[in-house]
């Protein structure tokens, strides 16, 4: 599975909206790979690349910023 949005031009509400939203979800997926919630969610890896696709520039800074090990998605 995976969370596919349009590439909208930073600084425009609509990216606030994503960015806010990708926030708030990778902020939080521990919490949601908990027992208490399905089991499916242990499964989720927030780095996964998926062939063809790029990762929404603010996806691409939170990883950054949460790993600053591996920098840019580069494995």
């Amino acid at each position: 599975m995976a969370i596919v949005a349009s590439n909208w031009r930073p600084g425009s509400p609509r990216y606030h909206r994503v960015a806010r939203f990708v926030d708030e979800l990778f902020s939080r997926v521990d919490k949601l790979q908990a027992s208490s919630f399905d089991p499916k969610w242990k499964d989720v890896n927030l780095t996964t690349r998926v062939a063809g696709l790029e990762h929404f520039q603010s996806t691409q800074e939170w990883l950054d910023w949460t790993n600053p090990t591996k920098q840019s998605g580069h494995p």
